[in-house]
């Protein structure tokens, strides 16, 4: 009577061993995955803000009145 329920236990048992292993295993990849995007956003977002310094600077450029001599 008690048979099945040992099996079930040790399956149990098992399979929080094998998770956390496995999520030992797994979640460097995740932190070295986030870690990429963040790196690709974090260049993204210093080109947008190049470009519109860049834009700004032209847009002062094309504003400012020619002095003749």
């Amino acid at each position: 009577m008690l048979r099945p329920l040992v099996t079930l236990a040790a399956l149990g048992v098992a399979g929080v061993v094998v998770w956390k292993l496995l999520w030992g295993l797994v979640l460097p990849f995740i932190a070295i995955a986030l870690g990429a995007v963040f790196l690709v956003l974090k260049i993204a977002l210093v080109a947008l803000l190049l470009y519109v310094a860049y834009r700004l600077f032209q847009k002062l450029i094309e504003r400012r009145p020619e002095t003749t001599s």
